[in-house]
């Protein structure tokens, strides 16, 4: 591939994944400012392993995985693991509505409930709600059978539902 095969594929790459894999590190460091620094850095990964000619099978598993790499080498760094949610969803509470009020407190309660999970479940429930992977794709990210996904997305959201009070 030449230069400007790399670069036209980088650039198609970038515009399709730029924002899911912003919104995947805000979620885990809870800082926008440390989510673009990641987000950046996992991009100047990808351009990388294109410059060295690497075969890439599958663009959107090789970003998460970089961007999970990357966030767990930052909380590494980072002594301190404090998850700020609210700030994280960028909802503001100054506002006079009264439905978008009354979401934003619906919103928190259930972001706090995914912040008391543990950390597998957390990323398996968020990889599947929020960035829309199948179990099978979540389970290739994370090196786990996709049955254990599977199980972990059923148990993760029953505990959110029994703590939510939500019975089906």
């Amino acid at each position: 591939m030449d230069h400007e095969e790399m670069k036209e594929q980088f650039l198609m790459v970038y515009d399709q994944h730029a924002d899911a894999i912003f919104r995947f590190c805000q979620l885990k460091v809870s800082s926008r400012e440390t989510a673009e620094d990641i987000s950046q850095e996992v991009f100047t990964r990808y351009w990388q392993q294109l410059r060295l000619g690497k075969d890439i099978q599958n663009d959107r598993a090789l970003l998460y995985s970089i961007a999970r790499n990357l966030v767990i080498d930052w909380y590494r760094k980072k002594k301190e693991q404090s998850l700020d949610t609210l700030t994280l969803a960028g909802f503001e509470f100054g506002t006079d509505d009264h439905i978008a009020t009354v979401h934003q407190a619906e919103v928190r309660e259930v972001l706090g409930v995914l912040e008391d999970l543990d950390e597998p479940t957390r990323e398996a429930l968020t990889l599947r709600f929020v960035d829309g992977f199948q179990p099978k794709e979540i389970a290739e990210l994370t090196g786990e059978a996709a049955n254990t996904v599977s199980v972990r997305i059923t148990r993760g959201l029953q505990k959110v539902r029994d703590h939510l009070h939500i019975h089906e």
